[in-house]
């Protein structure tokens, strides 16, 4: 009776132990499977990106014959700007001109006639866009001749430069503001409208395809660490599995 015990509850541990190892099985099969579907959702998505990225370097080739590279003495450095208005600017009179940086950043340029401002408002029908103070300082606002000029970078002006590419052919009116007051109103004809439509176009292009660049490069990271882990897990594995089957 004893050993008919001893018998039965050795039967209990070895089922129990199958038990365990079934279920561990399982759950390995199924964490690997997990991360192949990981690394196809990354491949998927880094193809997306890709095909993306192709439209926009497409888009950017195309626009950027539009545009002149200009090195003026009296600015700090080099600019591209809309062709036909390599020679209209810098302005001598009351208006807004559009412009990319050596980093392709965009800068808006305003100047008003016999006047100061610290900021612009412009208008189309039924929406409106204020670009940040820039107060005067004879740098990025600065006097001469009876002009004042002020140039605006940053999210605002990205907000008005897009307000007009999407109003392009629609009556758009600038309000130059000084301490939230009033100092002079100006409407912008179709030819100045376009040449800010087309520079913010190749800025927003150029602004996406880098931003799609680093997702790119850190959906690749991603996808390179889960294959690893894949292997390793692999790795690990197999030599358990090879002395289960000796």
């Amino acid at each position: 009776m004893k050993k008919l015990t001893i018998f039965f509850v050795a039967a209990l541990m070895l089922g129990a132990c199958a038990k365990k190892n079934d279920s561990g099985e399982r759950e390995y099969e199924t964490y690997k499977i997990t991360l192949t579907d990981s690394v196809q959702i990354i491949s998927n998505e880094m193809d997306s990106c890709n095909e993306v990225a192709t439209t926009l370097k497409d888009k950017i080739g195309s626009l950027l014959p539009e545009f002149r590279a200009v090195n003026n003495s009296r600015e700090v450095e080099g600019y591209m700007i809309f062709q036909g208005w390599e020679n209209r600017y810098p302005l001598q009179s009351t208006g807004v001109v559009a412009r990319l940086s050596e980093s392709r950043q965009l800068e808006l340029v305003a100047a008003l006639k016999g006047g100061e401002f610290d900021r612009i408002r412009v208008n189309a029908p039924s929406v409106s866009a204020e670009t940040a103070v820039v107060p005067y300082d004879q740098a990025l606002n600065y006097r001469r001749d009876g002009l004042n000029t002020v140039l605006f970078t940053g999210p605002e002006a990205d907000k008005v430069a897009n307000l007009i590419a999407d109003n392009e052919l629609n009556p758009i009116t600038v309000t130059f503001l000084n301490g939230g007051k009033q100092t002079g109103t100006w409407r912008m004809d179709h030819d100045n409208a376009k040449m800010i439509t087309m520079t913010y176009l190749l800025y927003s292009a150029n602004k996406e395809h880098k931003e799609l660049e680093v997702r790119l490069l850190k959906l690749g990271e991603k996808r390179k660490l889960l294959r690893q882990h894949r292997e390793l897990m692999n790795l690990m594995r197999d030599p358990r599995r090879e002395r289960g089957h000796r």
